[in-house]
């Protein structure tokens, strides 16, 4: 019988994810396959896992959880022939969506067990390396309100984030540069896509791709607050891009300044200290993902 290690996070959607562990196993077996599940208890053991499973030639490693355990599981994988698989088990589970992985467990499971690898880009920040979002300003404190208020669950919990901080973030002056392009002002946030979703389903970047070479690189200027309820909602479906105040260019690589420190998001996962710099570049087709 085939046999697949599978890397679950059991606390992924709100621990709801460690107690379908049992449902895994089922919807495995229904496939003929095996799934090898270890739970870990953070991204470091799930890192190290699948540094293990590359190092023993394995040629899927799947990540059972949301958008972070794919990003601790990745960071092993990008430069190897072992691809990624992906059961979306979290809250956001945004990755999943850009690639057309449904949510529902059985049909995510044979994509996995029937798909095939094929490649896709990564971006890398701080020596780290991410799949589909990176957000520094109000997105990145809208992600650890999210991480750090565990009342906030799902697509709602985002949302509600969102709110309050369209009231408390204060605006900050950033300068920009990409390759033949830059930008100095006020800001609200600046997020550099390899997808189109981030943070459970806002469309910071409608055309973007994760397999073209490029990152999509989202600028939203500073509103007054009363103004920023109407302007972050078009964040939803990607309309904001028509307001003034916003710009979206596609970038090979990016430097970011700001004037004070701010929380870094990377694919939902906070940076472990907030940064006045960055330098962002994409690596194209470094990955390998079943779909």
């Amino acid at each position: 019988m085939r046999r697949i290690p599978v890397v679950l996070n059991p606390a992924a959607g709100r621990g709801l994810a460690g107690a379908r562990e049992d449902e895994l196993r089922r919807v495995f077996r229904e496939m003929g396959v095996e799934a090898e599940i270890f739970r870990t208890a953070g991204p470091d053991e799930a890192q190290e896992l699948a540094r293990e499973f590359c190092a023993g030639a394995e040629p899927v490693v799947a990540a059972a959880g949301g958008d972070g355990t794919l990003h601790a599981v990745a960071q092993a994988l990008v430069g190897t022939k072992t691809a990624l698989g992906i059961l979306p088990m979290g809250s956001g589970n945004d990755y999943a969506r850009v690639l057309g992985i449904p949510q529902d467990l059985k049909e995510a499971v044979k994509i996995l067990v029937f798909g095939e690898p094929h490649p896709v880009d990564v971006g890398e920040a701080q020596g780290r390396f991410y799949l589909n979002s990176l957000g520094m300003g109000i997105d990145g404190q809208i992600a650890h309100d999210y991480q750090t208020h565990h009342l906030l669950k799902g697509e709602l919990g985002y949302l509600l984030a969102t709110v309050f901080e369209v009231f408390r973030f204060r605006p900050v002056e950033m300068e920009v540069r990409t390759e033949g392009w830059s930008h100095v002002g006020n800001l609200l946030t600046v997020a550099v896509m390899n997808g189109p979703w981030a943070g459970g389903g806002f469309c910071l970047a409608p055309q973007a791709k994760p397999d073209d070479g490029h990152l999509d690189l989202a600028l939203i200027g500073h509103y007054p607050r009363l103004v920023r309820l109407v302007v972050l909602p078009k964040t939803r479906d990607g309309s904001y891009l028509a307001l003034k105040r916003t710009k979206l260019i596609r970038v090979k690589s990016a430097r970011i300044r700001a004037e004070r420190p701010l929380v870094v998001h990377m694919d939902g996962e906070l940076l472990p200290a907030r940064a006045s710099f960055l330098e962002v570049e994409v690596h194209p087709k470094a990955l390998y993902v079943v779909r």
